[in-house]
């Protein structure tokens, strides 16, 4: 099969191969690849000051369950399913099959896209494990009535137009009790709106921190989801979060890969509970409990899914299929790109 790796050589580059289709263990499931998803990580991860790899970097998949392991159960043959894949590891998702741990894949209905499916995976995994681990909001499934918690939360979201941003809009959204939903986000504010937020702000208002205390309407912050943390975000969004509040983020607060930077000085000195999101966590169980969440989450996003309850995110579909994916990755490492992920139908490659 063709199999496409991402490195550096000293600059950033991609070579299809012809590999053998990957075997899968006990826990896993085989997926023949219809489309295969981008993400930031895909460019960044393999830099030598990241980890340093080369391999295929997919981790997102739309396509068929093609086999399983022995102790695999609710999959079969020809199933149309989602799946994360295993991050920096081989049998990637850039490739006619890839190999995902069954408890990171979910049936999608009939009526949606590979496409759209190819773009869930990872952001929304991302999104749930920084909202129920990291924050500990109630989870979609908690008890709203009055023998369960329905007192009002609010959440602010910064960064609410990424993918990340708004998978984390769209699970906060199913539990009614978060609430309001307030979301930061720029010239794309109309779709960070579209994906459930109640009220969205822009961050380059000069009273932006003003802004964010009035939408609170006096209730007080104890959670802030950071999807475009830097110092000037942290600047404005600390005055709003309560002192045992709990802030989390999609990049380090360290100023780089080594020593200490001024986000984390900032949010020391504010005295708030801070981690960076670490999705990997659905797989190597580190903090422990990760396999177990990921696979409720997974759970969470089929029902959701097959209930109209919850939808993927826009979409451009890369040209070429495989062969474009090393255009398209570097329009992400440029930020060239909009809202839309950018997905692959593997089918589309030249002599495939």
């Amino acid at each position: 099969m063709k199999n496409l790796l991402v490195y550096y050589d000293p600059e950033f580059t991609t070579k299809l191969e012809d590999i053998p289709i990957p075997e899968y263990g006990d826990d896993e499931v085989l997926i023949k690849v219809v489309v295969a998803g981008s993400n930031p990580k895909d460019w960044k991860h393999p830099l030598p000051q990241y980890f340093n790899v080369k391999l295929n970097q997919g981790d997102d998949v739309g396509g068929f369950v093609e086999a399983m392991g022995a102790k695999v159960k609710n999959f079969h043959k020809g199933d149309r399913v989602a799946g994360f894949h295993e991050m920096d590891t081989p049998r990637g998702t850039y490739a006619e099959y890839t190999v995902c741990p069954s408890h990171t894949v979910f049936h999608i209905p009939s009526s949606m896209s590979f496409e759209e499916a190819a773009t869930i995976p990872l952001a929304a995994f991302t999104a749930a494990v920084g909202l129920y681990r990291n924050l500990r909001i109630p989870l979609p499934f908690e008890r709203t009535d009055e023998h369960g918690n329905n007192t009002k939360i609010p959440l602010i979201i910064n960064g609410a137009s990424s993918a990340v941003g708004a998978f984390a809009t769209k699970l906060a959204h199913l539990n009614p009790v978060i609430s309001p939903i307030v979301g930061i986000a720029g010239s794309s504010a109309a779709f960070a709106k579209e994906s459930g937020c109640d009220i969205v702000l822009d961050y380059r208002s000069e009273t932006i921190t003003e802004e964010l205390k009035k939408a609170l309407i006096g209730v007080k912050c104890h959670h802030v989801f950071d999807a475009s943390n830097s110092a000037t975000s942290i600047k404005y969004l600390m005055p709003v979060l309560e002192k045992e509040g709990r802030y989390t983020c999609t990049t380090g607060v360290k100023g780089g890969i080594y020593g200490k930077g001024e986000q984390q000085d900032l949010l020391e000195e504010k005295g708030v509970w801070f981690e960076q999101i670490w999705v990997g966590s659905v797989h190597d169980d580190k903090p422990a409990g990760g396999k177990l969440f990921g696979a409720v989450m997974s759970v969470v996003f089929e029902s959701a899914l097959a209930d109209g309850k919850f939808s993927g995110q826009p979409f451009e579909i890369i040209p070429n299929g495989l062969e474009g994916v090393e255009g398209a990755l570097k329009k992400l490492r440029d930020r060239k790109g909009g809202n839309a992920k950018y997905v692959c139908r593997i089918g589309e490659t030249p002599n495939l």
